[in-house]
């Protein structure tokens, strides 16, 4: 099959009109066109006296040959003309649907996202539209949208279903099932169902790891699991991921909790340092030593300074003479 450009130019000496056939030899595309172009997911352009149309695997014209230019992607086709703004037409299956966009961009398998009049809709799996209404679609990922309306956020799914309704200061899109929102400087966790699962009262942001996540409220904090349930108590001045523990603070001493609120060490320490190598330096009254992730003492704090441990050894300090 001879395939060339819409911008083809006819040979001077000669004349060619290019058309499709099947893998019988029955002619699908009369042989009518200046120029064709290569098939893309059901449809291919072809160029008729200087203007570019589309024709569909049935040789059918769905767009006449009326546009100064025409690009074919696998989800839409866009057609322009001089002085004339760009629009997008959806594909939906073996169909070209009628309606012209202003834009498009895809969101997945089963949905195309469609900008119109400056408000953003979905076209489904079977060409269905859901009204463009939303000021921005943000985010698309493991098959939820993160979606702006008027200066509030929320969540569609796939199909465009509201799971989310866009009340929200802010939204983070679904991780693991979940998604943090935000309401006036408070947040909260809604499930994939739509589900309250957190209540929207804490004072900083949900990071969910084994299925626990740290949570403040009113200057104290505490954990909480993914059904919201608070698994250690709110009460902690401080608390901050070590590793796979939890590394917690009470006046001005540290100690170590597991994520379900087990005492790994007594809060006693002034520092506690990151665990590298499954070691973390420590500070007590003044001297310096190593715990192992047991809490065990492995080094009793007694150097003027210790370093990291590194290929199996710490750097330590003494001070000799005055």
């Amino acid at each position: 099959m001879l395939i060339v450009k819409t911008g083809f130019a006819q040979a001077n000496d000669k004349t060619f009109k290019y058309g499709f056939v099947d893998q019988t030899g029955k002619e699908i595309v009369p042989c009518k066109y200046d120029g064709i172009t290569a098939f893309e997911n059901g449809f291919a352009v072809v160029q008729l006296k200087g203007k570019s149309g589309v024709v569909d695997k049935t040789g059918k014209e769905v767009i006449r040959c009326i546009y100064d230019e025409i690009i074919n992607k696998q989800n839409w086709v866009i057609v322009s003309n001089k002085n004339v703004k760009t629009q997008f037409l959806i594909k939906s299956s073996d169909v070209l649907l009628t309606k012209k966009y202003d834009d498009a961009k895809t969101l997945s398998l089963e949905i195309t996202a469609v900008k119109l009049n400056n408000k953003w809709g979905f076209i489904d799996v079977i060409g269905e539209e859901i009204t463009p209404k939303y000021d921005e679609i943000i985010d698309f990922a493991d098959r939820f949208a993160v979606v702006k309306l008027n200066g509030k956020f929320g969540i569609v799914d796939q199909i465009g279903k509201e799971v989310v309704p866009p009340i929200y200061d802010q939204v983070q899109n679904f991780k693991e099932g979940f998604a943090v929102v935000e309401s006036n400087n408070k947040f909260g966790v809604i499930s994939e169902e739509g589900k309250i699962v957190v209540p929207i009262k804490y004072d900083m942001d949900f990071y969910f790891k084994d299925n626990v996540s740290i949570v403040k409220q009113e200057n104290k904090y505490g954990i909480l699991d993914n059904d919201g349930k608070e698994i250690v108590p709110i009460k902690y001045d401080f608390m901050v991921l070590n590793d796979d523990l939890i590394q917690v603070k009470i006046g001005d001493k540290y100690g170590l909790i597991d994520k379900i609120g087990k005492e790994i060490t007594p809060i006693k320490y002034d520092v506690i340092e990151s665990f590298k190598d499954g070691i973390a330096v420590i500070k007590l009254d003044g001297k310096y030593g190593f715990i192992d992730k047991e809490g065990k003492e492995i080094v009793v704090p007694k150097y003027e300074k210790a370093d990291d441990f590194k290929d199996g050894l710490g750097a330590v300090r003494i001070q000799v003479g005055k």
